[in-house]
């Protein structure tokens, strides 16, 4: 065994911390740092301004324009008497135009009809807003946790392979003074190396974590503060599995978010058939023109005209019946959709609701288990001392001691981000469970009075 790399490992997890990052300030981290939720508020905000641009369709548009036109034609040899043979009209000439035009919309329906599409639209990223950010607390939490996670268990394969490591230089003792067989070491041999390979195997795993948690709040110094030894697990309120189901019915912003695509889908099939109906704009033009060279029939100077324009799309290749139709479709789609996330959200919130009940049946079993086996180690090892146990009993009862350990760590963080996936289920998940959440930890550098 490598001594230098164990205590460089037990110095890197045990070492004085003089900042621990808890989990709250680990999340105020990833709304600044992680670069898919900063694109997340982006889109968000783009979507916002859909409303101002609808809106302007219905507002008057203002366009200027110009234009500077050469005309070349043949003029005619026969003249009127009393007029020069180009009065009427010139073998070229050149005309410019400058004028400012403006719109209104009279009646627009397909307008009218996008305009509440849009609003639909921006309900639409709102709610998605709120899904991506419990999301998006969901992977700040799990990340963190898993971290710890690993960290526990690889501070409990540390202790194991060092105790295993112990045990097999005292049994080499005792083998070359014939104290005990060449098979008890061979055994106290085969356990050092598995727990070895373990501790190895939990140190990447806890690296993968760590760098898991760097991909959404950044490279961070600072360890993480921890479990406190108090930790106590809390029954879900309300203790009811009905009441979590009908909280997950009407409260799940994935259903909400399928309610709110369906309106959009019944927008979208009125915008289409708003196409079947005229469009009406009122128009008003001003400007100036000047030709030259002039002749009789010039018109020089200041215009203006006022109007009203009606467009009517009567035959478009029958594209206007099959858009509508079309839409139609996704309308249909859109009701398939949301029964099945009302489906799934029936689903999630049970297994969930479950997940934590069994995980609050498995923590105590676990302690229970982890206590007891302690306790079998210990007398094992005494009870070899005596004469009453072999090598074999002694290994396997620590073997057993510190898997019902990791057990017990793995149950206490399944039950802690379990507990946050049931508050998603019903679309609970916000900052403020974080908050209560972080009461549980505690920064491994403050060390008491007295």
């Amino acid at each position: 065994m490598d001594i230098k790399i164990l205590i460089g490992a037990w110095a890197l997890l045990f070492s004085s911390w003089s900042h621990a990052l808890d989990l709250v300030e680990a999340y105020q981290r990833a709304k600044n740092s992680d670069p898919n939720w900063q694109a997340n508020l982006l889109q968000y905000e783009a979507d916002q301004l859909n409303f101002g641009i609808a809106k302007g369709n219905l507002l008057p548009t203002v366009t200027i324009s110009g234009n500077v036109a050469r005309k070349s034609q043949q003029t005619s040899d026969s003249t009127i008497p009393g007029f020069p043979s180009d009065a009427f009209a010139a073998s070229s000439s050149t005309t410019r135009q400058i004028a400012i035009t403006a719109r209104q919309p009279i009646f627009r329906w397909d307008v009218w009809e996008g305009l509440k599409q849009v609003k639909t639209s921006v309900s639409l990223s709102e709610i998605t807003l709120q899904l991506q950010r419990q999301e998006h607390i969901l992977n700040v939490s799990e990340s963190y946790f898993n971290v710890l996670r690993q960290q526990s268990l690889t501070v409990a394969n540390l202790q194991e392979e060092k105790a295993l490591f112990e045990q097999l230089n005292v049994m080499n003792a005792k083998l070359k003074e014939g104290l005990v067989a060449k098979s008890d070491v061979s055994e106290a041999n085969a356990q050092y190396e598995s727990a070895r390979a373990n501790r190895i195997a939990t140190h990447v795993q806890l690296v993968l974590a760590q760098e898991q948690l760097s991909q959404l709040i950044g490279p961070y110094q600072e360890s993480l503060a921890v479990l406190r030894d108090d930790f106590q697990f809390q029954k879900p309120y309300p203790a009811d599995l009905d009441a979590w189901t009908a909280l997950a019915l009407s409260q799940n912003l994935s259903v909400q978010q399928a309610r709110i695509q369906q309106h959009y889908a019944e927008d979208q099939k009125r915008v289409e058939k708003a196409a079947l109906y005229p469009q009406i704009e009122a128009v008003g033009t001003y400007g100036y023109i000047k030709q030259s060279p002039q002749n009789v029939v010039s018109s020089d100077g200041k215009f203006d005209q006022i109007g009203v324009e009606m467009n009517w799309n009567v035959y478009t290749g029958g594209r206007t019946q099959k858009s509508i139709q079309k839409a139609a479709v996704n309308v249909k789609k859109s009701e398939s959709q949301l029964d099945a996330a009302i489906r799934k959200a029936n689903t999630d919130v049970k297994k969930s609701y479950m997940q934590v009940e069994t995980d609050q049946a498995k923590l105590q079993a676990r302690k229970a288990a982890m206590d007891s086996s302690e306790v079998v180690s210990r007398a094992s090892q005494a009870q070899y001392q005596e004469g009453l146990k072999t090598m074999v009993d002694v290994l396997l009862a620590q073997r057993n001691a510190f898997s019902a350990k990791q057990d017990y760590l793995n149950a206490k963080y399944d039950y802690l981000i379990n507990v946050l996936r049931l508050k998603a289920s019903v679309g609970k998940l916000t900052e403020k469970d974080l908050e209560e959440m972080n009461a549980w930890l505690v920064d491994k550098s403050f060390k008491p009075a007295g």
